[in-house]
């Protein structure tokens, strides 16, 4: 099964020539977006005040070979001879991953916008994106929009993904006049729009999925809430409630030292640890019965062990 190949791009810009390579995102993501294993764009600009720094633009393909057929085309010829001359020394950096690592890093905050188009207005969407996000890429703090098209360019619900490096810098650009304004003109293109906060000091004890701006579905959050949980409990059960009991605490209070402990330890330790060993069937790269099956199954020897570990270790 091939993996995610994704195409990162550098590009330093002229001087005064910011508005010109606007214009050319939107015909390039016009472009790109109508090639067989499209998934999306990710355009990051320099920080505020670093013209010096280069543009990072990052393309997600499902395949390498889908990736190639991109690079290796007309289209894209004839594309990209049109920004060289915007570019400082004509230089256009690419490099090619296949990791499946399609999101620039880095952000504390994002904001996961969910847009339903109206039929045929994918283009003026677009070309709207591009405007607020150079309008948005003037105020602190900001990391990148990743934009995805509807799967195979079908259907009416974008995805964009805002990135900001803190939740004020964020509130800072969502409550701008400037905002507003861009926003104002959408009711010609957007039928209705979905928003969800994501802060990755406290993301809901699990990421989502760079690929679709989505997370995992509940029952698997919650298994891996239980087995994370489960220990931290029975722990507490046998060493902390005597000692609070000890202290003579009133029981809502001992219930509450108790469940604060226990969700410290399940949020900075046994949740990453769980979302770092079972990625692969939290994310799976394909829709797969067979990764289901074998996540539960490990899941339920886990919880097999830690049962009898328990009954055990620490009968009363």
């Amino acid at each position: 099964m091939s993996s995610p190949a994704v195409l990162i791009s550098t590009a330093k810009l002229h001087p005064g020539s910011e508005e010109a390579f606007a214009s050319w995102q939107v015909r390039y993501s016009a472009a790109i977006s109508t090639f067989a294993g499209f998934i999306s764009t990710d355009m990051v600009p320099p920080p505020v005040g670093k013209a010096d720094v280069p543009w990072t633009i990052i393309v997600n393909f499902e395949s390498e070979k889908d990736l190639e057929t991109w690079r290796q085309s007309s289209e894209r010829g004839a594309i990209m001879g049109e920004v060289l001359p915007l570019l400082d020394g004509g230089n256009f950096g690419e490099t090619v991953s296949t990791d499946g690592s399609g999101v620039a890093p880095g952000a504390d905050v994002t904001e996961v916008i969910f847009s339903r188009v109206k039929p045929g207005m994918g283009d003026q969407y677009r070309e709207w994106t591009t405007r607020i996000q150079l309008a948005q890429a003037k105020y602190p703090g900001y990391r990148g929009m990743y934009l995805q098209p509807p799967k195979g360019g079908k259907g009416s619900h974008w995805t964009s993904i805002l990135r900001y490096d803190s939740a004020e810098h964020l509130e800072a650009w969502m409550n701008a006049p400037e905002r507003r304004v861009l926003l104002s003109e959408t009711s010609e293109f957007i039928e209705s729009e979905e928003m969800m906060r994501l802060a990755t000091a406290f993301p809901g004890w699990v990421p989502i999925d760079p690929m679709t701006g989505e997370g995992p579905p509940n029952w698997k959050t919650a298994m891996l809430v239980l087995l994370g949980l489960f220990p931290i409990v029975m722990l507490e059960l046998k060493y902390l409630n005597p000692i609070l009991a000890d202290l003579g605490l009133n029981s809502s209070v001992a219930t509450f030292v108790g469940n604060l402990i226990s969700v410290a330890l399940t949020s900075f330790f046994t949740m990453p640890w769980s979302v770092r060993g079972l990625g692969w069937w939290l994310f799976p790269k394909t829709a797969s019965a067979a990764v289901n099956v074998r996540g539960i199954a490990l899941l339920a020897l886990f919880y097999a062990i830690t049962i009898l570990l328990f009954w055990k270790l620490l009968p009363w």
